[in-house]
C-alpha cells in the first residue's frame, strides 16, 4: 500500500511522458528521451515507479524528456529498440541508443541522462574545461592526436556511463615529455603511471584513475588493443559495491577483494592501497548477499573475501586486515571452483537459498506445494502396487499369458500341405513299385531270405 501511495503522489508531482503508437523513429525525436518499456503485471516496474516520477520532476528543467512505455501493447517499438525483459532504461537520441545497467536511483539515473545527453567525447580546449572532468570522480580518459579519438569513438557508446571520454584539442594542456615514469606496481608492458599530467609521445592516451596518470604507451594505431585497455581500466580500483558494479567487474579476469562490514578504518585502508594495487579491485559492500550469491557460502560481518574470477575460487578472511589478507591470499585455502562438485554446491545453495525464505513468509502456501505433489506421486505408486496384488488382475494377466503360448505352441506345430486325389494315388503307386525294386534286390542278396518268407 505505502508503494501505490507513493506512486499515486509521483503521478500527481511527476513530469512523465507515456509515450504511444507515435513514438517509433529516433530521427523524429527533438530533445533525447529516456525511456522506460514496462510491463504492467513487472513488480519490479511498479517498484521502480516512484523513482521515475521522481525523476521526471528534477530533469524537467533540463532538455532530457522523462518518458515511459508499455511493452506489452506496442511490442513493434520494443522489439526494435532490443527489449528483452522489465523494466529495460534507454537513452534515445537522434544519432545513438543508450542502453542502462546502473543502479535504479535517482542520482544514478540522473548522471547517466546527464553524460548520454551531450556528446560522447567532450572536446577540452581550456584549463578550466579540464578541471572540470577531472573533479567529476570517474575515471578520466584523455586521448591526444585523432588517431587515439577515432579509437575512442567506437566504444565511447559502451563505456559513457561509468567513465568520462574526453579529447584535448589544445596539446599545451597535456605536453609532451621525456621524463622517465614512475616505479609503481600499477605499471605494465602497456602502460605506466606519470610523475604529472604529461605523455611521452603523442598521439597518445591517458587514464586519470586514483589520483594518478596513467599513460597508454601501445600502439595507438591499434584500436582494439587500446579499446581493451580502457575497457579494462573504465572502473575505479576502490568502489561501492552493488549488482550492477560488480557484476562488469567479473569480466575483468581481475582480483576482487570484497570487505563486508561498516568500519570506516577499514574503509580509509582500501582506498589508500586503491593507488598502490594493480590488477586488483577493491569493493566495499553493505550487504552480505552479493558475496554470497557469488561465492555461495555465507559471510559474517567483518570479513575479507579475495575472489578470482578466472578460477572462481575464494579465500575467507573473518577479521583480518586488507594488508594481511592480500599477504596470507597466496598460502591460504581456496574453496570453490569450476569443478563438478563446486558447480553441484552452487546449484544446491542458490536453491535453499531461494526456496528458504519462502517458507519462513508463507509457511502454509509452500507446505501446499511440496506436499501436494508428494501426496500425488505417492497415491499413484500405492495404486499400482494394489493393483499387482489383486487376485482378479492376477488371474488376467495369467490367462493372457496362457493365450499368448498356446498361440506360440500351435505355430510350431507342422501342418501337413493339402493334397489332391489324383496326386495321393500316383504317391501310393510310387511308393508300391519302390517296394518291389527293394525286394528284388534283398532276393538276389540273400536267396534264403525268400523260401523263409
Amino acid at each position: 500500500m505505502f508503494v501505490i501511495f507513493l506512486l499515486f503522489i509521483s503521478q500527481c508531482l511527476g513530469d512523465v511522458l507515456e509515450l504511444g503508437p507515435s513514438f517509433s523513429d529516433k530521427e523524429d525525436l527533438v530533445q533525447p528521451h529516456l525511456v522506460m518499456f514496462y510491463a504492467p503485471w513487472c513488480g519490479h516496474c511498479r517498484t521502480l515507479h516512484p523513482t521515475w516520477y521522481e525523476l521526471g520532476n528534477r530533469l524537467s528543467s533540463q532538455a532530457i524528456t522523462v518518458a515511459k512505455l508499455d511493452a506489452t501493447v506496442y511490442r513493434s517499438a520494443a522489439e526494435k529498440y532490443g527489449v528483452r525483459g522489465f523494466p529495460t532504461i534507454r537513452l534515445i537520441s537522434k544519432d545513438r541508443v543508450l542502453e542502462y545497467n546502473g543502479e535504479r536511483t535517482v542520482d544514478a539515473l540522473m548522471n547517466f541522462a546527464t553524460k548520454g545527453s551531450r556528446p560522447l567525447i567532450s572536446t577540452v580546449a581550456s584549463q578550466g574545461k579540464l578541471n572540470d572532468i577531472r573533479r567529476s570522480g570517474d575515471v578520466v580518459f584523455l586521448s591526444i592526436g585523432e588517431e587515439s579519438k577515432q579509437c575512442l569513438d567506437r566504444i565511447a557508446s559502451v563505456v559513457v556511463n561509468e567513465c568520462v571520454l574526453g579529447h584535448i584539442t589544445n596539446e599545451a594542456l597535456i605536453p609532451v615529455s621525456q621524463d622517465p615514469p614512475l616505479v609503481s606496481p600499477k605499471n605494465s608492458p602497456i602502460a605506466v603511471v606519470r610523475e604529472d599530467l604529461s605523455v611521452s609521445r603523442s598521439p597518445s592516451l591517458v587514464a586519470l584513475k586514483d589520483g594518478l596518470v596513467l599513460e597508454y604507451i601501445e600502439n595507438t594505431d591499434d584500436c582494439e588493443g587500446l579499446n581493451a585497455w580502457v575497457m579494462t581500466e573504465r572502473f575505479n580500483t576502490f568502489v561501492k559495491g552493488s549488482y550492477p558494479t560488480i557484476h562488469p567487474l567479473l569480466f575483468l579476469k581481475y582480483k576482487l577483494v570484497f570487505y563486508y562490514g561498516d568500519n570506516e578504518g577499514k574503509i580509509q585502508d582500501m582506498k589508500g592501497m586503491a593507488r598502490v594495487l594493480a590488477e586488483t579491485y577493491l569493493i566495499h559492500v553493505d550487504k552480505a548477499e552479493y558475496i554470497e550469491n557469488l561465492i555461495s557460502a555465507s559471510v559474517e560481518p567483518e570479513t575479507i573475501v579475495i575472489f578470482d574470477p578466472a578460477t572462481e575460487q575464494y579465500s575467507y578472511f573473518p577479521g583480518s586486515s586488507l594488508s594481511s589478507s592480500l599477504q596470507d591470499w597466496i598460502t591460504a585455502p581456496r574453496y570453490g571452483g569450476t569443478g563438478v562438485l563446486a558447480s553441484s554446491r552452487k546449484v544446491f545453495y542458490r536453491i535453499y537459498s531461494n526456496v528458504a525464505p519462502l517458507f519462513f513468509d508463507h509457511p502454509f502456501i509452500m507446505g501446499l506445494v511440496i506436499v501436494i505433489p508428494i501426496g500425488l506421486i505417492l497415491m499413484c505408486c500405492c495404486n499400482e502396487t494394489k493393483s499387482k496384488n489383486d487376485p482378479i488382475r492376477q488371474i488376467r494377466t495369467d490367462r493372457s499369458q496362457m493365450n499368448v503360448l498356446w498361440d506360440d505352441e500351435e505355430e510350431d506345430i507342422e501342418k501337413p500341405e493339402p493334397v489332391e486325389d489324383g496326386e495321393e494315388d500316383e504317391k501310393e503307386k510310387e511308393e508300391g513299385e519302390e517296394e518291389e525294386i527293394v525286394d528284388e534286390v534283398v532276393e538276389e542278396k540273400d536267396p534264403t531270405l525268400k523260401k523263409d518268407e
